[in-house]
């Protein structure tokens, strides 16, 4: 998933609705998924993969959910070190995997799932939804699961868990999750992650200790992935937000902020909140 220029129609969108049609318009605003409001969340919940609380994606109080988009990635040796960091201090995690990255890399898938993280299909192009219909995106998701399956010799693997590509909800999604009996990954806060680079992360560190603190948990996302290959890359590759070499040194900081004040992480299938029967369903 990319939440930069490309998630909203490369903006936010609001959501007009009168009496006449369930759904007049849409307008594009810059100010929408920065909205704290309940009613804007609503409206995002509509079409996005957005919730305002924990409970609506079921966390209980004081749970954390780390999530990483768009990898594996071998640059700056990121998702190794990311790996690394999550050894150390004990913490499992969701990788939201594309295809084609796990063609390139399938060591490091290897290590995430012998490792206990939870392998969470996002698709096998990352074409953004709006573009599909429904036998694309079917296809794309059901590739991105063989590519799994290959590189764990795992033969007719299934995922169990999906997220979109750049968290857009359509109605070829919700036809390819029902089809496939696939759980979606959600997400509570977004930090903007992907519009910075190593100089200037800070920020988003900062974003997600203060809503993590403030609601006593969430589920939340960072990418360890860049879909974008080494020619385009800027000039400046320090200051690029193609350049993810940041993420496990922010994941470090996160991981030891939050475990300071009580805040205990799982993974999808593992939250206290989760029906037993649910639990069964993702430890199957």
């Amino acid at each position: 998933m990319r939440w930069s220029s490309g998630m909203f129609l490369s903006r936010p969108i609001a959501i007009t609705f009168d009496s006449s049609s369930p759904l007049v318009s849409a307008e594009i605003s810059d100010w929408a998924i920065a909205s704290s409001r309940l009613r804007g969340f609503r409206m995002l919940s509509l079409f996005t993969i957005m919730r305002r609380k924990p409970a609506f994606v079921g966390l209980a109080r004081g749970e954390v959910t780390l999530t990483f988009d768009d990898g594996p990635n071998m640059e700056d040796n990121v998702t190794p070190r990311l790996l690394d960091v999550l050894h150390q201090h004990r913490v499992k995690a969701g990788f939201c995997l594309v295809g084609n990255q796990i063609r390139r890399h399938p060591e490091i898938v290897r290590r995430m799932f012998q490792s206990g993280h939870l392998l969470i299909n996002h698709t096998q192009n990352h074409v953004h939804p709006i573009r599909q219909k429904y036998p694309e995106m079917l296809a794309d998701v059901e590739a991105c699961d063989r590519e799994i399956g290959r590189v764990l010799h795992i033969g007719g693997y299934r995922s169990q868990f999906f997220r979109a590509p750049y968290g857009i909800v359509t109605r070829a999604v919700r036809k390819v999750t029902r089809t496939l009996n696939l759980t979606p990954v959600l997400l509570t806060h977004y930090a903007w992650d992907t519009r910075v680079g190593p100089h200037n992360f800070q920020s988003v560190v900062d974003r997600t200790l203060q809503n993590a603190l403030q609601h006593q948990g969430g589920m939340y996302v960072l990418h360890d992935g860049s879909l974008t290959t080494l020619q385009q890359h800027d000039t400046d590759w320090q200051r690029s937000t193609e350049n993810r070499s940041w993420v496990p040194d922010a994941v470090d900081t996160l991981i030891r902020e939050l475990k300071a004040h009580s805040l205990r992480f799982v993974v999808p299938g593992e939250s206290q909140q989760e029906t037993p029967a649910a639990q069964q369903r993702a430890a199957s």
